[in-house]
């Protein structure tokens, strides 16, 4: 290959991962945006602050969009063009008009943004490392995951033997997946399903597979090879914990760890995690106190610490899988 045409490839490949380093830049910063207007902590006298990096926002994405237009690449940036289009538009359609804006003007602005950021990280992920997704406070969501999770523990204490709870797990597990395939092959599909459990879905969830499909796998996993007391255990902690991690890390959380979580949030699940399992084990039957507030201590250990580092998988699969491993080393029977 001449020279010439090897440095043209090169300077090609430099602007485009220079792009999406500055896109990157961009998507951080209204991800904190984002988190920054979540029902769970945004107060008025923060609106200034607010509106300033919604400008600031504004600005950089039309800077991008500029820039991504004139170095077209051959094609190569069409795809994180769209995007950032798509980006852009939403947020400027959605910024609250006058000061100060009513509280719900700014949850609006948050749910009508959040799916175009979403879809711009897909763009991001495998050229550079993107910013995590945003949960935005839904307290159906919580309400939906608490009641799934005492239904799912009924189940396990009513059915009499394992091949129910394998037989009936599996058949909830080939239900989820066979949509996910569904919603793979048709996007009318997705749109529908999007629109069925709007309530209580998450927008990256369009983009993924659904949470729900992953706790549906790891039932299925703990049908198949768990107690019946660690299965109990795994179930309650994350019906529990995780809603009221999530809960206390949105509105007291201050002591950043890691991927959004905080030290608050993380301390409020191992306990919601060790109370829970201390109340399922206290209403299971008789057992030693001290090998109570074992298991207890482990489940809600377990659970903590498989929410805090659960950044590439699902942590409504890690966590009841993780959960029931630990409680069955320690001698859950």
């Amino acid at each position: 290959m001449p020279r010439g045409a090897s440095e043209t490839i090169l300077t090609k490949a430099n602007v485009i991962h220079a792009l999406h380093v500055e896109t990157k830049l961009v998507s951080e910063e209204l991800c904190a945006l984002l988190r920054q207007v979540d029902p769970a902590v945004f107060v008025f006298r923060d609106e200034p602050e607010v509106r300033a990096r919604v400008e600031r926002v504004v600005l950089r994405l039309r800077e991008l969009v500029v820039a991504v237009e004139r170095d077209d690449a051959g094609g190569a940036l069409d795809r994180l063009r769209d995007r950032l289009r798509a980006l852009l538009a939403a947020v400027e359609r959605a910024t609250p008009s006058g000061t100060p804006s009513p509280k719900a003007a700014w949850i609006a602005f948050q749910r009508e943004v959040q799916p175009a950021y979403e879809s711009l990280l897909l763009a991001l992920r495998g050229v550079v490392a993107a910013p995590p997704s945003v949960r935005p406070t839904n307290h159906a969501r919580s309400l939906w995951h608490v009641g799934s999770g005492l239904a799912v523990l009924g189940l396990v204490q009513l059915l009499p033997e394992r091949g129910w709870l394998v037989a009936v797990s599996g058949a909830f597990a080939a239900a989820a997946w066979s949509m996910e395939i569904a919603r793979r092959v048709s996007e009318r599909v997705n749109d529908r399903l999007m629109r069925l459990f709007r309530l209580v879905a998450h927008p990256h969830e369009r983009y993924r597979v659904n949470s729900s499909t992953w706790y549906m796998t790891a039932l299925l996993l703990l049908a198949l090879f768990g107690t019946r007391l660690s299965q109990s255990l795994a179930v309650v902690v994350l019906a529990v914990a995780d809603p009221a991690a999530a809960l206390i890390g949105r509105r007291f959380g201050r002591t950043r760890l890691r991927d959004g979580r905080s030290l608050e949030g993380t301390l409020a699940f191992f306990a919601a995690g060790a109370l829970s399992s201390l109340a399922v084990m206290w209403a299971l039957g008789p057992a030693s106190l001290s090998s109570r507030l074992l298991l207890a201590a482990v489940a809600g250990l377990a659970g903590a610490a498989t929410e805090l580092f659960s950044s590439r998988m699902d942590d409504n699969f890690t966590i009841p899988v993780a959960v029931a491993a630990a409680v069955t080393v320690a001698g859950a029977g």
